[in-house]
């Protein structure tokens, strides 16, 4: 008979959807979400659960203080699905009140909770935060967290006796795959529409805020000396604007390409046109693009602040001090030399620069959660 699993978590996302696929297949799994979509990035909701193997149940009794969700209503749930194991995301109310039920009323559930801290994360958490964290971490049977790096710290820095479990946020690689097959027509179209025949691209996918430093890209850009280069940027967020302002400032303009913010093929056709991927961020949890971009092919340029840092090695890209301009341009540069102009209709799709597949990541996680 399959293990009875319960999942706390606060919305779906994209990245989100193959996990919860596998453990919707793997056991007698019940899905509860506390938000109808995240908080800091919308996403087309109806489209993500027509991809899901499994139902969802929204917490709609409770509140939002101070950017954090209180639920109500976590006993009763409990006690009507009767699980043997309840999975919780990060340390929040949620989290807090699965646990002092397990403790209060001597319940034989196991629990786990998710944690998408990458090593800087771990290591900038202070005040009651970090008591909460340690606090949690050390009184459930497990922590799931994106990298064996992260793990080290965990152990070395909490409790030598944490159960630990690695799971980076990443897409099940086949269906990924086939989705940027079916995104090929389009990227064939962006190069007549956007102009590119005969150019290298650099993308940069995600949110146009401070902690992104995109601000640090484009200088970076502005000092390429090949002229073929084009920057594309998808995207929105409060600093688009000032990104325009900076971008006419350094003369770059023809430079960089503004797409806005995509989904579905609109978005992995660029994948599938970029020779260099850029995640420069200052604070990163973990860049799940920096996944998407490797399952595409792209060779990417990594934050050493962001959790997909672990993703990366000498034959996939590099990671790089986002605070260190030089070093940056010196990684585009060298790349584009040994780039191809993209030629019209020839856009193909590459072998994944994947390290790993998500197959053999997830095997190794369920016969954890079965242990």
């Amino acid at each position: 008979m399959k293990k009875k699993v319960l999942i706390f978590h606060p919305a779906l996302a994209p990245y989100r959807i193959d996990l919860f696929n596998a453990l919707a297949i793997n056991f007698n799994t019940s899905f509860y979400f506390y938000l109808t979509n995240l908080v800091d990035q919308k996403f087309d909701q109806e489209k993500l659960m027509s991809k899901c193997e499994f139902n969802v149940q929204y917490l709609d009794k409770g509140f939002e203080c101070i950017g954090r969700s209180v639920r109500f209503g976590i006993r009763k749930i409990i006690r009507n699905e009767k699980p043997d194991i309840i999975i919780c995301s990060e340390f929040n109310a949620v989290t807090i009140l699965t646990y002092l039920y397990k403790r209060n009323y001597h319940k034989k559930y196991k629990m786990y909770t998710i944690c998408d801290d990458s090593l800087d994360n771990a290591l900038k958490r202070k005040g009651y935060r970090a008591v909460l964290r340690n606090f949690i971490s050390k009184n459930i049977d497990g922590i799931i967290l994106p990298s064996q790096a992260v793990c080290d710290w965990f152990k070395d820095h909490i409790s030598s006796n944490l159960n630990t479990l690695i799971l980076p946020i990443m897409h099940n690689d086949q269906v990924f795959r086939k989705e940027l097959e079916k995104s090929l027509v389009a990227a064939n179209d962006y190069i007549l529409s956007e102009n590119l025949e005969g150019k290298k691209l650099i993308l940069y996918v995600g949110r146009l805020t401070a902690v992104k430093n995109i601000f640090f890209l484009l200088r970076a850009i502005a000092r390429i000396k090949d002229e073929n280069y084009r920057l594309v940027i998808v995207g929105d967020g409060v600093l688009k604007r000032k990104l325009q302002n900076i971008i006419t400032e350094l003369k770059i303009k023809n430079k960089v390409i503004f797409m806005g913010r995509k989904e579905g093929s609109a978005l992995l056709a660029w994948y599938n046109l970029a020779d260099i991927f850029v995640l420069p961020s200052t604070d990163e949890p973990f860049g799940a693009v920096v996944n998407e971009a490797l399952l595409a092919g792209c060779y990417v340029l990594c934050s050493k602040k962001a959790g997909a840092s672990s993703l990366i090695n000498s034959n996939n890209g590099r990671v790089f001090d986002p605070n260190n301009e030089d070093e940056l341009l010196f990684l585009i540069n060298e790349k584009l030399n040994q780039s191809e102009p993209i030629k019209i209709g020839k856009v193909q799709l590459r072998e994944s620069k994947m390290p790993f597949t998500f197959s053999s990541i997830m095997d190794t996680f369920l016969r954890q959660l079965e242990e």
